[in-house]
């Protein structure tokens, strides 16, 4: 009988020094590491061996997770960007994330942190008005108008 694997799975089977924990809830990740756990009970006679190496990585994945998340102040983030001279006062032109992260490096966040340019992208997307109008662009709309 063949078992479905899931990405989390399939990544750990390719390479045995990344394991992807890139879902949306917690409930997911949760029943991926239970079907991967499965899936490595009935592929091997003993997996001894390789369910410790798989509980390893996932383990050291959701240590980095938490580190990242205690560095991260995304107030503090949410802050820096909303007196950006950009969202002070808008205009019809779009503002590049490349943009943003350059400011919020001469302001003191370190932008050094793996994946801190989906963190602030996700931030950009919460403050009101704020559109994405392409990878890494958004533009800021006040009450429904751009400023020119």
């Amino acid at each position: 009988m063949e078992v479905a694997t899931s990405d989390l799975f399939g990544s750990f089977r390719g390479n045995k020094d990344s394991i992807n924990m890139e879902s949306d809830s917690d409930e997911v990740q949760i029943a991926n590491i239970i079907k991967d756990i499965r899936v490595l009970l009935n592929q091997h006679n003993n997996p001894k061996e390789y369910l410790n190496d798989y509980l390893r990585k996932v383990e050291e994945n959701m240590e980095q997770n938490k580190k990242i998340e205690k560095l991260v102040d995304k107030s503090t983030i949410r802050d820096y960007i909303e007196k950006h001279p950009y969202f002070k006062n808008p205009c019809s032109y779009h503002i590049r994330l490349l943009t943003i992260m350059k400011y919020l490096k001469k302001k003191g966040i370190d932008i050094n942190i793996k994946d801190m340019d989906l963190i602030v992208d996700e931030v950009i997307q919460e403050i009101d008005g704020v559109k994405k109008v392409g990878e890494g662009r958004y533009i800021r709309t006040i009450n429904g108008k751009r400023k020119s």
